[in-house]
């Protein structure tokens, strides 16, 4: 981990390192010592984490020093009814009453579904001052069914639906090839949304014989990845709808769920493989203007 932040530093467009997981306070004093090391390099960090390990105010405080002393610039913390089966919701309250203390920016996950249960009348009550202050933020992501079929309950998210969460499903995919993500087998793969690891289409390529910055430079151009990045899934579904009269997405309330849905769809994705020549000059136009121009695009 310590050799592909050195390779990260090497790509001039990569401005920050993103410790996730799985639970990455699991790593330890290796957290901090990862942490500590971009941040010599100048490069921005956030953890992301469930906030198990604040037990108490003090832990937390003592916990959190350590992490802005090594050079921690983010925190996010997920939480929300299924969270709350494992971990209560007063350590995610210590956590970020602690982060906030050291003027570490905290943003609180909450998940949403149709079967949550979750109240989160005591975030708002425990962390008002913070809250006030725009040191805690609190945002609302919906749960979403995992594509690779490793989910035992029922989720479901027609609520968000009937109030509008559709339009978090529209628009372009800015994380695709903005964002890259190294897992734990060392695939590197183009974005950071939950069904990645199951689309083959978004993998880049896999560390081994190839440093990160050698991989992300030799990668092909990809029509697909620039189209999901200037047109996202429901932008590509129109265009497969001229050939596949009535084709649509299932309705969805995360553009991660109708990525998956559109490249797990053989006939969209054929009709994507058949048409490609005619779309490709107006994906790239557009791909490079949104990233600054040719030149710029280049340093990626």
């Amino acid at each position: 981990m310590h050799s592909l932040i050195d390779e990260a530093k090497r790509i001039p467009s990569i401005q920050r390192v993103v410790f996730t997981g799985g639970e990455c306070f699991l790593l330890g004093s290796d957290l901090d010592a990862l942490i500590a090391h971009a941040h010599e390099l100048e490069l921005e960090t956030r953890v992301i984490t469930n906030a198990y390990w604040a037990v108490d105010d003090a832990i937390a405080r003592d916990r959190v020093a350590i992490l802005r002393n090594a050079g921690l610039s983010e925190m996010m913390i997920s939480t929300g009814t299924f969270h709350q089966r494992f971990v209560p919701l007063a350590r995610v309250v210590h956590a970020a009453r602690a982060a906030a203390a050291k003027k570490i920016p905290t943003r609180i996950a909450i998940e949403v579904c149709d079967q949550q249960t979750f109240d989160e009348t005591l975030l708002h009550e425990e962390l008002a001052p913070q809250i006030a202050a725009r040191q805690v933020f609190l945002g609302h992501d919906p749960w979403t069914t995992d594509v690779g079929g490793r989910g035992k309950s029922t989720i479901t998210n027609d609520d968000l639906l009937a109030n509008g969460g559709s339009k978090r499903a529209l628009g372009r995919c800015a994380q695709i090839l903005d964002t890259i993500t190294v897992t734990p087998d060392q695939q590197v793969l183009a974005c950071c949304g939950f069904p990645m690891e199951q689309l083959p289409a978004l993998k880049i390529g896999a560390l081994g014989s190839a440093a990160l910055d050698d991989l992300v430079r030799d990668a092909p151009n990809d029509l697909l990845k620039m189209w999901l990045h200037v047109a996202g899934p429901q932008g590509i579904a129109e265009f497969v709808a001229r050939y596949v009269p009535g084709y649509q997405l299932p309705p969805s309330v995360s553009i991660c769920e109708s990525c998956a849905a559109l490249q797990l769809d053989s006939r969209a994705m054929a009709v994507v493989a058949e048409h490609a020549g005619e779309i490709i000059e107006s994906v790239f136009a557009t791909f490079t203007h949104l990233n600054g121009g040719l030149e710029q695009l280049q340093a990626f």
